[in-house]
């Protein structure tokens, strides 16, 4: 990217937190000479995760005095329940930090985006400020959405179709943004990532059948389908399954697995100890009824194992190849996810390892560098329309 009246260009990221799986990413980001970057957060730490959030970090940040709203009651109507996590950040200033760093493009992702108030204010000041807004999208458009979001379609659709570009997780939410009218020139892809090995660990593959061991990983809440997956171990015959997490959910899958000696609950697993325990297992299941993306199909897929997720899993479109390295389900069908655990049991270790090969080609599009060269495409694609709006 070429420079901005003669220095790097100065790129301003609104986020509702800093993760461990957008840090890398950032990083990537402080170290390249074409842009200067802050990124502005509006909370340390959603109340529902478990990672130890960082307070030193590796490029300039501020995080904004917010105040947080729990809004999960609104979330009813969609199909399924979806409690515990849905959470509107409100900070007190979020426009200060901005003004003085004077950005030439500043990326709106944060919470939800389009329902971000930090988000809002700062595409309300792009006229006054002449600074590019391109948002950051990793959601989707549900089958049966929540009454709020279907009040708010016309508002989310305006505010990615006036961006000056947009930014995509995956081949699902670039076609989403198509769908909502974004010109397709105007999307650069900027994929998310989570860090696995470069090359996944060698495994020996000595259970198959009825002996195959399946996991799930993820917090115990509604919208992650787990009972959609003890429904579909009932019909497997064998196997064990072990669900790693917790939540409010907890006790129903306890009572599960004292129900059936075949399931074992680990609790939370952090995640310097997930490589090991999937290096224990067989295959990893994501079953979730609604998934904006997805980064625990990265580590599965990662640490070398096939991947069984639901069709409502966004990176299910770009890393999973049904019958390859994994399946794709219909979402909520226990009876379709109970099939494919059957169907991939009986899978020879050789299919196994040429699944593996398919999986390390599949993550090197999803890269901590291409996440890097799309932001900067995208802020490319902004500063060109800005300017193309200043000669008009």
């Amino acid at each position: 990217m070429e420079a901005v009246e003669g220095r790097p260009l100065r790129l301003a990221v609104i986020v509702n937190m800093v993760a461990p799986y957008t840090k890398p990413l950032f990083e990537e980001l402080a170290r390249r000479s074409e842009c200067e970057l802050l990124v502005v957060s509006e909370t340390t730490m959603e109340r529902d995760r478990k990672w130890a959030p960082e307070r030193e970090l590796p490029f300039d940040n501020v995080l904004l005095e917010s105040w947080t709203f729990d809004l999960a009651w609104l979330a009813a109507g969609s199909g399924f329940r979806t409690r515990f996590d849905t959470y509107l950040y409100l900070p007190k200033r979020p426009l200060r930090p901005l003004a003085s760093f004077r950005p030439d493009v500043i990326v709106a992702g944060g919470g939800g985006i389009w329902s971000s108030p930090a988000n809002i204010a700062a595409l309300a000041a792009r006229p006054r400020r002449q600074w590019g807004i391109v948002p950051w999208w990793g959601s989707f458009t549900r089958p049966h959405p929540t009454w709020p979001r279907r009040v708010a379609n016309p508002w989310v659709k305006h505010f990615m179709r006036t961006a000056d570009a947009c930014l995509a997780y995956g081949s699902r939410h670039v076609r989403d943004l198509v769908a909502m009218g974004v010109d397709p020139e105007r999307i650069a892809l900027a994929p998310i990532t989570a860090l696995v090995p470069e090359r996944p660990p060698a495994r020996d593959w000595r259970r198959s059948g009825a002996e195959t061991r399946f996991l799930f990983v993820g917090r115990l809440i509604e919208r992650k389908g787990l009972e959609v997956l003890l429904q579909a171990f009932e019909r497997f015959a064998g196997g064990e399954l072990w669900i790693a997490g917790d939540g409010p959910l907890t006790g129903a899958a306890e009572a599960a697995a004292a129900a059936d000696p075949r399931i074992r609950m680990l609790g939370h697993v952090d995640g310097q100890e997930l490589p090991a325990l999937y290096a224990d297992v067989d295959t990893l299941i994501v079953p979730s009824l609604y998934e904006p993306w997805g980064l625990v199909v990265h580590e599965g897929l990662g640490n070398g194992l096939p991947v069984i997720a639901s069709d409502q899993v966004a990176a299910a479109d770009d890393l999973v190849e049904s019958g390859v390295n994994g399946y794709v389900v219909s979402t909520g069908a226990s009876e379709a996810l109970a099939g494919a655990m059957r169907d991939l049991a009986a899978w020879t270790p050789e299919r196994r390892e040429r699944a593996v090969e398919r999986s390390v080609e599949l993550l090197a599009t999803c890269s901590v560098e291409r996440g890097a060269d799309g932001f900067l495409r995208g802020a490319r694609m902004a500063m060109n329309r800005r300017a193309a709006r200043a000669r008009t």
